[in-house]
């Protein structure tokens, strides 16, 4: 069961976006069959100050002043194990006699998110009522010539001691996230499940278990240390290491 949903976002302005499901059951079952789900993001800043109320300093006499990503659509994907869906009541959610991978919702975006201005909102949808052990989602570069995240899916901008610098990646992966807790489904009912998702700045930049800034070289000595897979100053193995970080510290809360 794809489902395709093509939005645009440009924060602070909210977007709400609600998806009709043409599921196969009489119209009278669709509101007992149909629950809804409130997607959410956030930057986690264990360990930070707050410098204003849109940036962060850190130890290592590093500032955070703004963190953008880009991601181009989502797929929740149905939990085949739940026996649930086994039942001949839950025939709406099988489309093709079988269940398996097609049996997934996919919201298609972009969907760009300012993970400095707190915890963002920005999908509101209503999904079937049942049992998803994932949410995967695909970072993206930006098409939108007007933002500064265009040809990037990624952007953090701050200090190092004072001198400014840029992070910027231009990947465009594939990544599955799940509660910590393997056991723990995203279950949707007819009351209003929120899911956030949570980027751990203080893990991704943490000079033990993430990339330590500090190390980063202005290479080209124009007073701005770049960090990018262009690599103007020499730090292009620091910027696949920050992308793998961002990878690795994200994870899904319940909200």
């Amino acid at each position: 069961m794809k489902m395709n949903l093509n939005a645009k976002t440009h924060f602070p302005i909210l977007l709400v976006l609600t998806l009709f499901l043409g599921l196969s059951c009489s119209n009278d079952k669709i509101d007992s069959n149909v629950g809804k789900l409130n997607l959410s993001a956030k930057s986690t800043f264990d360990n930070f100050s707050t410098k204003t109320a849109s940036a962060k300093e850190m130890a290592g006499n590093i500032t955070i002043d703004d963190f953008l990503i880009n991601l181009s659509k989502f797929e929740l994907e149905v939990d085949l194990e739940d026996d649930n869906y086994h039942d001949d009541e839950d025939e709406h959610w099988d489309d093709d006699g079988y269940y398996d991978y097609d049996d997934e919702i996919e919201l298609m975006g972009p969907f760009e998110l300012d993970l400095m201005s707190g915890q963002i909102n920005f999908l509101n949808i209503n999904v079937p009522i049942g049992n998803y052990d994932e949410l995967e989602f695909k970072f993206d570069v930006s098409t939108d010539p007007l933002s500064d995240l265009f040809g990037k899916s990624v952007l953090i901008k701050g200090t190092v001691d004072g001198t400014p610098f840029v992070f910027w990646h231009n990947f465009d992966d594939e990544l599955e996230v799940d509660f910590e807790d393997p056991q723990f489904d995203i279950t949707v009912t007819q009351i209003t499940e929120g899911i956030v998702i949570d980027f751990d700045l203080s893990q991704i930049l943490d000079s033990v278990n993430g990339v330590d800034l500090s190390l980063a070289q202005d290479g080209n000595n124009d007073g701005t240390i770049e960090i990018s897979p262009d690599d103007p100053d020499g730090n292009n193995e620091m910027a696949q290491a920050i992308r793998n970080k961002i990878k690795e510290y994200v994870s899904l809360l319940d909200d």
